[in-house]
């Protein structure tokens, strides 16, 4: 590649800049609440093997499938309650040149979507239903939605 089309690549990737709303939970929570799929809101630790994920700094971005086993517990109408070990396909997905990635043995409230074919966890660039290191506040808030209590999307400041 000359430097001129290398130059052009990287500010044309540089120009076209992802935009993402701040992840939250209870928009979350609402938006599976309404799909005709089934999820499983869970809150615990994703256990894989991270040698077939690429390094997002080497090479084209690419989405990647990883297999993994989920720990944790389950969310009920008590909150994260029912304990879970099940195994999960974790969807690694990209938006132009942003990938999202993942850290095993992490605790995250993950919104798992459920097939005939098992466990899929589909995590966008933007984590809109990925949520590292949760805040108790955060746990709460989603406990109260799944209980039938006060379900609202707080509004950001400004």
């Amino acid at each position: 590649m000359t430097y001129a089309a290398l130059a052009l690549s990287l500010g044309a990737s540089q120009a076209a800049a992802l935009s993402c709303l701040r992840p939250d939970p209870v928009a979350a929570f609402k938006t599976v609440a309404e799909a005709d799929q089934t999820f499983f809101i869970v809150n615990g630790q994703f256990a894989f093997d991270t040698a077939g994920i690429p390094d997002p700094f080497k090479g084209p971005p690419q989405e990647v499938a990883v297999d993994a086993t989920f720990r944790g517990k389950l969310l009920t109408s008590e909150g994260f309650t029912e304990d879970v070990q099940a195994p999960v396909t974790i969807n690694l997905d990209c938006a132009g040149p942003w990938c999202a990635r993942m850290s095993p043995n992490t605790d995250y409230m993950a919104f798992v979507l459920r097939t005939d074919t098992g466990l899929i966890f589909n995590v966008d660039p933007c984590y809109s239903f990925a949520f590292p290191n949760p805040k108790a506040d955060a746990i709460k808030a989603v406990e109260q939605c799944a209980a039938g209590g006060e379900c609202e999307v707080k509004k950001e400041d400004g």
